[in-house]
């Protein structure tokens, strides 16, 4: 008896959403978050593009676990037809942030939704949920290198039409601010955002024409991570039915305890110190009081004085002298990321029980303790040289190479003190100098940038997924690639480098000679959402 109120509010929900999908051919969607008009782009998709899944987070909630934005009066429909602003994060030279396809905001929890034009009310399709990469530092779902155009309409061509959904979420200090200090459910809070964004899916995508039981979630780099992470620290709720990791991370580079982000030098007391907060139970609060950004810069340009107002989306001037009058929390952690080795300041932490990540996660992958679902990962041939640049043309030889190399392997870590000589010496010996079989089927014939990305290539993205890959082959079904497809036009010295494999993926290809190949890959990725299977001749990974 008790099921029949639960069964007659089931029936209304699904007869008001079956109202509003039958009142289409309009662009107008209710979901949770209140009621949207899409866009048709006139090259095949339809778009809602800045939907709000979580409150901002800001004041009282900035590091904190994102809170479900809920808007029940459908009282009007608002226009989702512009992205959402970028999480905060450093900017390009110029202090645009044209590359992010939008403004730097914490307000900034917003998804988009992309389908096929003139989808059915009556169809429910496989959905492809994204999350960008960035070494949980930089990134948006609004770059205009994730226009899923390509491939939707790729899809709608091989008769198997998908929904695209992408997300922003928190990085870097505004996403995994790490430390004791930090409550439990609050820590990586970047993760938790990419979680509550699924959640959303799962509560809405059926309204756009998406089913909520064949969601794949994909991702690049600290997208692939993070994908990986939803499959070890899995939500309470089924998010998705399989998974796809370009280049992951494995899924963390480095994840510490929280409490060690609290040593001296290390980030957490690092940003104590340039905010003038004290270590203590109200650090956090004292954190959350600082401005995020200065209201008024002052501009000096030909030796007059302006004064210039900023709106609450930062966009800085190019070209002009300018000088802020404080310096605010965006300043302070975008001057700490600039100043770390490959911008890597914050990596996900390992917090006490209640929180997203409460083991190591090489200890539960080796304990099988994971989410069986069919996986889809790999890597490229020269992960590890976009990573290894600042090491590019130092020309050192003998002892001074070696201690360079050591010194790049150091500063990787966020804790390098449990690092013994010991470990130094086994990397030097297994990377020696002048190798000419380092840096894949090419010599650069910089002798440290080999060894350096030859190095960082295989232990940071080969290694994790062979261990992920060996643990998990007899347990579900998982496809491996190595991507080996140098692109005419890239860097040579770069060769198949980190992420190069996307552009075939979203496009544009970047040459014709290229079309047929990008093609039959992006076929695959098609395939693997509608089938859990890249199909044609792909075979299941072995272990013999």
């Amino acid at each position: 008896m008790k099921a029949y109120p639960f069964l007659r509010v089931l029936l209304l929900t699904l007869t008001v959403i079956g109202v509003i999908r039958a009142q289409n051919g309009s662009l107008i969607i209710q979901t949770t978050s209140g009621t949207f008009r899409g866009v048709e782009t006139g090259n095949g998709t339809e778009q809602w593009l800045g939907i709000p899944y979580a409150f901002p987070p800001v004041g009282s909630l900035r590091f904190k676990a994102p809170v479900p934005f809920h808007d029940d009066s459908h009282s009007s429909v608002k226009a989702a037809d512009t992205f959402g602003n970028a999480c905060p994060q450093p900017l390009n030279v110029l202090g645009i942030p044209d590359v992010l396809g939008a403004p730097v905001s914490e307000d900034c929890l917003y998804l988009n939704v992309w389908r096929p034009k003139n989808t059915s009310q009556n169809v429910t399709l496989p959905v492809m949920v994204w999350i960008h990469g960035g070494s949980y530092t930089t990134g948006a779902a609004s770059e205009p290198a994730w226009d899923p155009t390509r491939i939707i309409t790729r899809s709608v061509q091989l008769g198997k039409p998908m929904i695209f959904v992408s997300m922003n979420y928190r990085v870097n200090t505004f996403g995994f601010l790490a430390t004791s200090l930090q409550a439990p459910q609050d820590l990586n809070a970047g993760l938790l955002d990419q979680r509550l964004a699924m959640e959303w899916v799962q509560d809405n995508i059926f309204g756009f024409g998406g089913d909520p039981d064949k969601v794949t979630i994909w991702g690049q780099s600290a997208g692939a991570g993070s994908t990986e992470a939803h499959m070890i620290y899995p939500a309470n709720r089924t998010l998705f039915r399989a998974v796809m990791a370009d280049s992951s991370v494995g899924p963390f580079k480095s994840s510490p305890p929280a409490s060690t982000y609290d040593k001296p030098g290390l980030p957490f007391a690092r940003l104590l110190e340039n905010t003038g907060c004290t270590f203590g139970p109200e650090a956090i609060k004292c954190l959350q009081d600082i401005p995020f950004e200065v209201g008024l810069i002052i501009v000096v340009v030909s030796w007059t004085l302006e004064i210039i107002p900023l709106s609450n989306s930062l966009f800085l001037l190019p070209f002009l002298p300018l000088s802020r009058g404080m310096q605010t929390l965006l300043d302070i952690s975008n001057t700490m990321i600039d100043a770390t080795l490959n911008q890597q300041l914050w990596q996900p932490a390992i917090g006490p029980p209640g929180s997203f990540a409460d083991t190591r996660a090489s200890i539960k992958i080796q304990n099988k303790d994971f989410l069986h679902v069919p996986y889809l990962a790999g890597t490229n041939l020269n992960e590890g040289t976009r990573f290894s640049t600042s090491l590019l043309g130092l020309n050192l030889t003998g002892r001074a190479q070696d201690e360079a190399f050591v010194n790049f392997i150091g500063n990787l870590f966020i804790d390098n003190s449990t690092i013994t000589q010991d470990v130094y010496d086994e990397i030097l010996s297994m990377w020696p100098a002048n190798d000419p079989l380092l840096g894949g089927p090419f010599h650069t014939g910089d002798s440290l940038f080999d060894r350096a990305e030859a190095w960082y290539g295989n232990e940071m993205f080969v290694a994790p997924r062979r261990l992920f890959f060996e643990n998990a082959a007899e347990l579900q079904n998982v496809f491996a690639y190595w991507f080996k497809e140098f692109i005419p036009g890239n860097n040579v010295t770069l060769g198949v480098f980190h992420e190069s494999e996307l552009s075939l993926l979203f496009g544009p290809v970047p040459t014709p000679v290229e079309d047929e190949f990008a093609n039959q890959m992006l076929d695959l990725w098609i395939n693997f959402v509608n089938d859990m299977d890249p199909g044609g001749k792909y075979q299941l990974y072995c272990l013999t």
